[in-house]
């Protein structure tokens, strides 16, 4: 009989540990289902992310080895990039509201810290412009504005992969063979 007890006082000691955890899972996994932790604008944000990365690389490169700049070429670079902040921004805000409305608190800070990496680095696009619209372009100057903006890029990158990892997003694949 004292046996008995004893197990049924265990069992209810482990259930209220573990109904709590449970109940906790069920709530992240339909959170999660429902497109809380949307996946779509974890991965969007990180490829904009990339691609504003890379194209603030490549006009890197060309500044480097241009003696006079190419009015077009700076144009369609400083565009690329600030589609791409602009298309970040857009997704960070959406997954910021979605966990705003879910009041995840932890979330919502992560993601205001990567939001401000974004600000930093359309700010360096902004003086960018400046000196884009110059009549002729001076490449030192546009190379040092480019490095700045490629730092913050770089910032708001790390930043986003935590986030990433923390909502349990998984990291986008760089699969280049198409849809499905």
């Amino acid at each position: 009989m004292i046996r008995r007890l004893q197990f049924i006082t265990l069992g209810l000691c482990v259930a209220a540990v573990a109904v709590p955890a449970v109940a906790q899972s069920w709530k992240n996994a339909g959170s999660k289902a429902a497109g809380y932790y949307s996946e779509y604008h974890g991965h969007s944000s990180h490829s904009h992310l990339y691609s504003a990365q890379n194209h603030a690389s490549h006009y890197s490169k060309y500044l480097s080895t241009a003696e006079i700049v190419d009015p077009s070429v700076a144009r369609m670079a400083h565009d690329s990039i600030g589609n791409h902040l602009a298309k970040t921004q857009q997704h960070l805000g959406q997954m910021k509201n979605q966990a705003a409305v879910h009041k995840n608190t932890e979330a919502v800070k992560a993601i205001s810290e990567v939001e401000d990496h974004v600000q930093n680095a359309r700010l360096h696009q902004a003086d960018l412009n400046k000196i884009t619209i110059q009549k002729p372009i001076e490449p030192k100057a546009a190379k040092s504005t480019v490095e700045k903006m490629q730092s913050s890029i770089e910032k708001a990158i790390q930043g986003h992969s935590k986030l990433l990892e923390t909502l349990e997003i998984e990291k986008p694949t760089t699969n280049s063979n198409g849809s499905k």
